[in-house]
């Protein structure tokens, strides 16, 4: 497989990567002057990966990174102060928006789909926590921007967006580079 100029494999990890996790319906928790990032996911395999990448931008739990939740497995960093400018650039009150100007980076669209991709009978879905907040919008548009025009999907199996021609679904393996163990079918290709 070629990749990207611009893609996962060939960028550096860097903090800004983290907004694919909001775009899948992460959340941040304040605590004087840090922050912490959290989501919930459904598999092993995804948390595992997640927790990797948080280790990988420095800001890693160190003890409890992956726990047990109601609806799957919650995977968390450590409060940072690193993390409180991200914070404060998502957050509107009580409410998580994408800041001005927000550009998504090829390993924060593969975060995205570690978080919340997966394939589905008509293409790719990158699940979104709500069809009607200004994160989904900017979702749709980022993935526009990056090439990778999609179809906002409200209902099941949404919310979220499918890509579907083969040549959209080309280049999002492209982006978001190889496969990670586990995934299987849950991985562009």
């Amino acid at each position: 497989m070629q990749f990207s100029l611009f893609g996962a494999a060939v960028a550096e990890p860097v903090l800004d990567d983290l907004d694919g996790v909001l775009l899948a319906g992460g959340h941040w928790a304040r605590l004087g002057g840090t922050a912490r990032l959290s989501i919930v996911v459904p598999d092993q395999w995804r948390a595992d990966a997640l927790a990797e990448a948080f280790a990988g931008r420095g800001v890693a739990e160190a003890d409890r990174a992956v726990e047990a939740a109601q609806s799957g497995l919650s995977v968390r960093t450590a409060f940072s102060a690193a993390l409180a400018p991200y914070a404060e650039r998502w957050t509107r009150g009580a409410n998580e928006a994408p800041p001005p100007g927000f550009g998504l980076s090829p390993g924060g669209l593969r975060l995205w789909a570690v978080a919340a991709g997966r394939t589905d009978d008509a293409g790719y879905v990158l699940g979104t926590a709500a069809s009607d907040d200004p994160v989904h919008l900017a979702a749709g548009a980022q993935l526009a921007r990056l090439g990778l025009t999609a179809v906002s999907l409200v209902q099941r199996p949404g919310p979220g967006w499918r890509i579907t021609s083969a040549k959209r679904l080309r280049r999002l393996a492209e982006v978001v580079g190889d496969p990670l163990p586990g995934a299987g079918r849950d991985w562009p290709c």
